[in-house]
């Protein structure tokens, strides 16, 4: 479902359920149980977050089911991305990254790889829905028209075109991609834990500061929707 390792400092964190890593419940629990496990660790400093090859970063949510489903669970997607996150994270990608896969991609890590195959995309506007949560950071990390581009067209996004826009940091061929994912991470690594969490804690909160109120709502519209879906 979802794999953790660790390699020195540096943990990594795999997608495997099937070729296109559908999230389902289960997985975004164990997600968010990985990630603090991740953060609480003192011999932790940086997170790899990835999926096996031959599969999708993620095709995002299983759209069959809702929240209302598990109303007597917590919110696992959310808990998550509002983890009080004070490491870095660096995201590996190759196939689709769309839906809740890009809204993971976006709120829960600071550096980007991809394969020249990958494809970015919020497909959810194509089925009448509208405000997936966690996008209203979306246009505080890439230029408002590349936002808003693949907001209201349901487009995807090359894995150039996704560079071109600062989405992705690099695009690197297939058998180069956790390597280099690993490379960085441990440079990163090379830093004192004190000084990182330094680094993330003020950012993270600018960051924070801007956008929190518009994600709380546009997670509610977006569940709406996706109760109206179901019905």
């Amino acid at each position: 479902m979802i794999n953790f390792e660790t390699q020195g400092a540096v943990a990594i964190i795999t997608f495997d359920n099937g070729r296109l890593n559908i999230l389902t419940r289960e997985m975004h629990k164990r997600l968010y149980a990985l990630m603090l496990r991740f953060l609480r660790s003192d011999d932790l400093k940086v997170a790899v977050l990835t999926c096996r090859e031959g599969q999708s970063f993620s095709a995002g949510d299983d759209l069959k089911t809702v929240h209302d489903d598990f109303a007597d669970e917590p919110d696992w997607e959310e808990l998550t991305v509002r983890l009080d996150r004070d490491k870095p994270v660096i995201a590996a990608v190759r196939g689709h990254c769309v839906g809740q896969g890009l809204i993971y991609l976006a709120l829960l890590t600071d550096i980007r790889l991809a394969t020249p195959e990958a494809s970015f995309g919020l497909p959810e506007i194509s089925l009448g829905m509208g405000g997936a949560g966690g996008m209203a950071r979306l246009g505080l990390q890439i230029p408002h028209t590349a936002a808003m581009q693949l907001l209201l067209t349901g487009d995807f996004l090359s894995a150039y075109e996704a560079q071109r826009c600062y989405l992705v940091n690099e695009v690197v061929d297939e058998g180069d991609l956790l390597p280099r994912a690993l490379e960085l991470a441990e440079r990163v690594a090379r830093h004192p834990l004190l000084a990182l969490r330094a680094e993330m804690q003020s950012y993270q909160a600018v960051c924070a500061g801007m956008g929190a109120d518009s994600t709380v709502q546009s997670n509610r519209l977006y569940d709406w929707q996706r109760r109206a879906l179901k019905s």
